[in-house]
């Protein structure tokens, strides 16, 4: 059991609306997936992050990883997908359910920052889904890959206004002190990359998965925090 601290002050007023209110029951949470570009710095791991554009719905000037919503046309992925039933067995679920979500990764990453990757190279690190409290939901696969031999990460979408190459130890002190805002799962997403000396250790990994859905929890003093059983 973890509690994660309401950073932001919109976050933590839809937060407070939403106990308010009794906690009704939110919208149905749309499928996505997201993608951590990894690769090896002089420092230890880097991944590949991008900043959403302020005019997002939807986290509007967060840091995020590459990806997006599963899109019909991504339940056409033949089961028979090199690495496909590797990646589903990981994540606990049939070939049949993971294939749209590995196939909207993929898709994703060469949308948002020109770089094509096969579902082999991916590998399960967690499943988050947003919280009721929100209005836009999402059942969201973290999914991670090694960055491609011979390709260059490029901001390719109208969907973030910069993105690059950073250390996890930079982007968490970042958060830390406000100077980068991003959600709960980037920030344990990028906790785990930071533990890890290189980036094969962190793709070896095979940590295991279970839906987290964090929920508001009032504190002594009032306040709100996430509350989350973090796998």
């Amino acid at each position: 059991m973890v509690r994660l601290p309401l950073r932001e002050d919109a976050l933590r007023a839809r937060a407070e609306d939403w106990v308010a209110r009794g906690r009704p029951a939110g919208s149905a949470p749309r499928p996505a997936a997201t993608v951590m570009l990894v690769r090896d710095g002089r420092d230890g791991p880097q991944v590949y992050v991008q900043r959403r554009a302020a005019t997002m719905a939807f986290a509007p000037s967060m840091v995020v990883f590459p990806g997006g919503r599963v899109d019909p046309a991504d339940h056409a992925l033949d089961l028979s997908t090199p690495g496909l039933a590797d990646l589903a067995a990981h994540l606990g679920v049939s070939a049949q359910h993971a294939a749209p979500f590995a196939a909207a990764a993929v898709r994703e990453v060469e949308e948002e920052c020109g770089v094509r990757l096969e579902v082999a190279a991916l590998r399960g690190r967690g499943h988050w889904v947003t919280p009721a409290f929100e209005p836009r939901r999402y059942d969201t696969w973290i999914l991670a890959a090694g960055m491609p031999p011979g390709q260059h990460p490029r901001e390719t979408s109208g969907e973030s206004d910069g993105g690059g190459w950073a250390r996890p130890a930079d982007l968490l002190a970042g958060a830390g002190s406000g100077r980068v805002r991003m959600l709960p799962p980037q920030v344990w997403a990028l906790e785990a990359l930071g533990r890890c000396a290189d980036a094969a250790t962190f793709l070896a990994e095979r940590p295991r998965i279970v839906p987290v859905l964090p929920e508001p929890e009032r504190r002594q003093d009032g306040g709100l925090v996430l509350r989350a059983e973090l796998p």
